[in-house]
């Protein structure tokens, strides 16, 4: 069962997606129209037909009007999931020099720079991107994760923080702050972040590991158990969740309850050992 809510305000001492559906084969061999062409590109994506999409999304482009860069975005990622850089790269700038002011182009090139490491023309794109499009969250988004696997972790703190202004009730953009600010020491609004997540997402567990970290290393260790404890609740499968208690509680001297978390803790896998260790460490140990 999900926590009221109530019981996430008593934990921060406050006052008071749908599926996918499986795709079916498509009969024709070959797109009538720009649409028909599309969609038999995607489907070959879908099984993993690079080639044949490929050939499908080169016929769309033919098909559409050449100010129309759509069916050109959808080869250019054909080109890339065929590890083919040089023409996807090459249809993304086509598409700019027939649209100059779409910004889609310029994230998908963007992702290609960062495979290869060019972080900086990465970045570069995605702020254009934002630039023409400063409303879509999701540019925001990939310009702050760019910025923070490049190191600039500030920068990266501001462009997320756009991606929440954009679209607030996104339970992902406020625990991916508060993940960042926890990195960053900064655990008072670490906390105020993933409160915010956990309001929009209270069935996601991992939420909770991540606001214990943040409670612990504050001084705020009840609120760090119990944090632990719902998680543990919402997934009673992870065996993980009782080392953490396991831990948690020895060190409060609650060998009691500690020993209580034993059998559990007693089968948790090497990786949640690995886990375990480095959950620990970040929250000081």
């Amino acid at each position: 069962m999900e926590p009221t809510f109530r019981t996430i305000a008593d934990l921060f001492q406050a006052p008071s997606a749908d599926g996918l559906e499986t795709p079916k084969p498509l009969a024709k061999k070959k797109g009538e129209t720009p649409e028909e062409s599309d969609e038999l590109g995607r489907q070959s994506l879908l099984e993993g037909d690079c080639e044949t999409a490929i050939r499908h999304f080169r016929e769309a482009v033919r098909q559409r009007d050449p100010s129309d860069i759509t069916s050109r975005i959808h080869l250019a990622g054909a080109y890339d999931c065929g590890d083919q850089y040089p023409q996807a790269m090459r249809q993304y700038e086509t598409a700019l020099r027939l649209k100059k002011d779409a910004a889609e182009p310029h994230v998908g090139a963007s992702d290609l720079l960062k495979r290869y490491g060019r972080f900086r023309d990465s970045i570069m794109r995605l702020e254009e991107a934002v630039r023409l499009e400063p409303g879509n969250a999701f540019y925001h988004m990939k310009l702050a994760q760019t910025l923070r696997a490049a190191g600039e972790r500030k920068k990266a703190l501001q462009a997320a923080q756009g991606a929440v202004l954009s679209k607030p009730d996104e339970a992902f953009y406020h625990y991916w702050i508060g993940d960042l600010l926890l990195e960053l020491g900064r655990d008072s609004e670490a906390l105020d972040s993933l409160r915010a997540a956990i309001e929009l997402s209270p069935g996601d567990d991992f939420l909770y590991v991540r606001a214990a970290v943040g409670f612990w290393r504050l001084g705020r260790q009840q609120e760090a158990v119990k944090a632990i404890r719902l998680a543990s609740d919402l997934d009673t499968s992870k065996n993980l969740y009782h080392g953490m208690l396991e831990e948690m509680l020895s060190a409060l001297g609650l060998e009691e309850e500690a020993a209580l978390e034993d059998e559990r803790a007693s089968k948790m896998d090497a990786y949640d050992h690995e886990l375990l260790n480095r959950w620990l460490a970040e929250i000081g140990w």
